[in-house]
């Protein structure tokens, strides 16, 4: 118990009238510094997920959106002889068109943005700069897990409809 061995020594050079000045219990401030850490990586991880539920949100609207307004465009195919089969190509390909343009983007926006805080942290610090080669697998597979589900969401909804009442409605 670090904090009862520090009373201790303090009581001893107190006993003995010396100075505690150069006295200092360092395990107590790697406990309080190893506190403060856990609160920031719960608050950031915690901002991470909330940001990340934001996107995925956003794109699951964007892409049901895109799939709703197109429902006459899909009932035309469907009514000159697409296929179940060639519909689900064509949104499967769409889907990873979605996903490889937004990772096109995406990517070198967060290498920059790791580039800029290596080089803020680095100021002090001698480490080497390094791509999270995991996180950025993470991300890549995150994106087409919401992209294909959407998609599949939005073609589930497609299916269900009546390509004859689509040709008759209009956008709405």
């Amino acid at each position: 118990n670090h904090q009862a061995v520090f009373k201790k020594m303090v009581d001893q050079l107190t006993d003995s009238n010396l100075s505690q000045s150069n006295l200092f219990n360092i395990a107590s401030v790697v406990e309080r510094n190893r506190a403060l850490i856990n609160v920031i990586n719960i608050f950031s991880f915690g901002f991470i997920i909330l940001i990340s539920l934001i996107a995925a949100a956003n794109v699951f609207n964007t892409i049901s959106t895109n799939i709703h307004l197109r429902k006459r465009e899909f009932a035309m195919l469907k009514t000159v002889g697409m296929t179940p089969k060639g519909f689900k190509k064509m949104m499967t390909y769409e889907s990873v068109l979605y996903g490889l343009k937004g990772l096109l983007y995406g990517l070198p926006v967060a290498i920059g943005v790791t580039y800029l805080i290596y080089l803020a942290m680095s100021n002090g610090i001698d480490f080497e700069f390094f791509i999270p080669w995991y996180s950025l697998i993470i991300a890549i597979g995150s994106v087409f897990i919401v992209v294909f589900s959407t998609s599949a969401y939005g073609m589930n909804k497609i299916r269900q409809d009546n390509p004859i009442d689509a040709l008759k409605s209009e956008n709405t």
